[in-house]
């Protein structure tokens, strides 16, 4: 039998212990990686090039490099940068949590700043054209019409996201963050046994991803309520 499930429950204290910190790493990447996509995807559909430009360029470098690349430039790369080392940077730079939620929350953004972009050009242009004609201020426009459409339109694909953060944030233990992968590892240094922890892990891992993503259904479902 693979699954020892009396040392499953032994250290099961100890996968939850990781789990925990793994669900504050993915909420905090959410919430980061959020407040960085929103303006690079306004600077997507900008007519200006220059913010079309930047905005291309963000999507590419943090879209495309490697997750665990982009994490070790920050950790071990930046440190060593002159104006990051002799600044009060070096202070947020030293921290191991710190470097992972920056690289998490930049690759993230990648995606994200695409999924928000996308959902933005989606919402029919008949809706927001009568909002207009009805004498709606821009603001009232962007609140009333295409910011509700566009998170109707976004929001299945902000789930697949969630789920890819909630994957990534494993990377993390590479920089001796104890999130629930390095609780995993910590298992199997202390039992020598490779398929209890990495099994109990993982089934952590798809409860906390089956319960995100029935929430986001559930939003999901309320949002398109008056659609139906």
């Amino acid at each position: 039998m693979l699954m020892d499930f009396d040392t499953a429950l032994g250290y099961l204290p100890v996968l939850l212990e990781g789990l925990i910190q793994t669900v504050w790493l993915t909420a905090l990447t959410l919430v980061i990686g959020a407040a960085i996509a929103m303006p690079v995807a306004w600077c997507r559909n900008a007519e200006a090039f220059a913010a079309r430009a930047f905005a291309i360029t963000f999507v590419f470098v943090f879209r495309g490099a490697p997750l665990l690349v982009l994490l070790f430039l920050i950790y071990y790369g930046a440190p060593d940068l002159p104006f990051i080392r002799q600044t009060i940077l070096w202070e947020a730079f030293r921290e191991p949590v710190f470097c992972a939620i920056l690289a998490l929350s930049l690759n993230s953004a990648g995606y994200l700043s695409e999924v928000i972009a996308g959902a933005v050009r989606a919402v029919p242009r008949g809706e927001v054209e009568a909002a207009r004609v009805a004498g709606l201020s821009p603001f009232s426009v962007a609140r009333h019409v295409i910011l509700p459409n566009a998170a109707r339109i976004g929001l299945r694909a902000y789930g697949n996201e969630v789920t890819f953060v909630i994957k990534g944030t494993s990377v993390a233990s590479l920089v001796t963050i104890t999130d629930l992968m390095a609780s995993a590892n910590r298992v199997y240094y202390s039992t020598f046994d490779p398929f209890t922890p990495l099994i109990g892990a993982g089934c952590l891992y798809f409860l906390f991803v089956m319960l995100l993503g029935r929430t986001i259904n559930a939003v999901e479902r309320r949002l398109s309520v008056g659609i139906r």
